[in-house]
C-alpha cells in the first residue's frame, strides 16, 4: 500500500505568516471601505419628502448629488484595489490543500465592480 507524500508530510506552520495577517486586516479595511461606501451613498441619494418638510416648508433634493456621487465612485475604485490586492495576494500564498480562499475579498470586488458599472451607465 503506497501513502501519498502529501499526507505524510508535517505541517510545520504555528501562526499565520505576515502574509496572511495583511489578508485578514485587507479584508477588514475592505469591509471598512464598503461601509463608507454605502453612507456616502445614502447621503448622495434624493431626500424624500415627509409631513415634518411639508408643513415646515423645506425644500427638498430630488436629484442626486453629483459632488458626492464622484466621491463614492473613487471609493469604489478603491475597495476594487484592495480586493484584487488581496486576491493576487492570497494567490500567491495558496499552496497547500488546506490554505483557505479569501471569499470575501472576492465578495468586496464584486461589490465593487457593480457599483462601477452602475455609477458609468447611470451617472
Amino acid at each position: 500500500m503506497v501513502e501519498d507524500k502529501v499526507n505524510m508530510q508535517q505541517d510545520r506552520r504555528r501562526e499565520p505568516d505576515l502574509l496572511i495577517e495583511i489578508l485578514r486586516w485587507l479584508g477588514i479595511f475592505g469591509w471598512f471601505v464598503m461601509i463608507v461606501a454605502l453612507y456616502i451613498l445614502d447621503l448622495a441619494k434624493p431626500e424624500e419628502e415627509n409631513m415634518f418638510t411639508k408643513t415646515a416648508d423645506f425644500s427638498v433634493r430630488k436629484t442626486w448629488d453629483p459632488k458626492l456621487i464622484h466621491y463614492l465612485f473613487c471609493v469604489l475604485i478603491f475597495g476594487l484595489c484592495i480586493s484584487i490586492i488581496g486576491i493576487i495576494i492570497n494567490s500567491r500564498r495558496h499552496h497547500r490543500k488546506d490554505d483557505r480562499s479569501k471569499y470575501i475579498l472576492i465578495t468586496l470586488g464584486a461589490i465593487s465592480i457593480f457599483g462601477i458599472i452602475k455609477y458609468l451607465f447611470q451617472f
